[in-house]
């Protein structure tokens, strides 16, 4: 095969050589031969994206906690927010309206801007951590970088997420864009609709979005909640056994939420 390209590109050469073709002129000729050959660019494939499963989640915080609160409530953050790695690192305790329960993203991709609302019992949580403090960053680092700030870098979030996963037994590989994943398709089967996790995530292009309404299993486990409560209530009950009532009330929220997964009884 390889003789054969070889040969066509040679005598494809000598044709643009001696025809006296540039560049630019070469990609319309290949173009138009193209479409009178009939030749057409493969279809794109994506495949679905890797995600956490709810059994994976709830070992995933669990093992976060069992380390320390601290780990526990970053992991925690970072799954709930759906944040990148980069933005999260960059988080600062101004950035985050406990009273509005929302987390301001302020250097997106691509420079942009957003506010990200999270659960009420993520702010009670956060707002412990925070404390009286007003500024600085939102999780401080036990060890300074260069220059003395005491930040998180994305090399040491991702090592984290990858320790945790280890201490929960979990096999398949695990990076923090996957959190993120776990919570768009987790937010889909919660009932969000398309174009509200488009700008929960921070996307440009609704395009990347999409990509978690084609996978059905979200639909599916929505309408399989609704039917199954029964065997919802005896799956909590074994995880408040297993796990502990922190991962039990966890469950809870991704079990029995409505269809807007951030209120609660308050709001309603």
């Amino acid at each position: 095969m390889n003789g054969y390209i070889t040969r066509v590109a040679d005598e494809i050469a000598d044709l643009l050589l001696r025809e006296g073709i540039d560049y630019v002129q070469s990609k319309a000729v290949f173009r138009a031969a193209r479409i009178k050959a009939g030749l057409h660019a493969p279809k794109e494939t994506r495949n679905t994206p890797a995600r956490l499963t709810l059994e994976e989640q709830l070992r995933f915080i669990d093992a976060a906690y069992a380390r320390n609160g601290r780990t526990g409530l970053m992991v925690q953050t970072l799954l709930e927010t759906g944040v990148r790695a980069s933005e999260f690192v960059a988080l600062r305790v101004e950035d985050v309206s406990l009273g509005e329960r929302t987390i301001a993203v302020e250097s997106g991709k691509g420079g942009k801007r957003r506010e990200i609302p999270f659960r009420a019992e993520l702010a009670r949580l956060l707002a412990m951590h925070i404390g009286n403090r007003r500024a600085g960053p939102l999780f401080l680092s036990r060890q300074k970088a260069r220059g003395g700030a005491r930040t998180y870098t994305r090399q040491r979030i991702g090592q984290m997420v990858r320790e945790v996963a280890r201490d929960a037994g979990i096999a398949k590989r695990i990076y923090p864009h996957l959190l993120r994943h776990t919570m768009a398709t987790r937010l889909l089967a919660l009932g969000m609709h398309i174009t509200d996790i488009q700008k929960f995530l921070g996307h440009e292009d609704i395009g990347a979005t999409r990509i978690y309404a084609e996978t059905s299993v979200a639909m599916l486990r929505r309408k399989f909640d609704r039917v199954t409560d029964p065997a919802g209530s005896d799956l909590l009950g074994a995880v408040r056994t297993r796990h502990g009532d922190v991962v039990g009330a966890f469950a809870a929220d991704i079990l029995t939420a409505d269809r807007h997964p951030f209120n609660t009884p308050a709001d309603a």
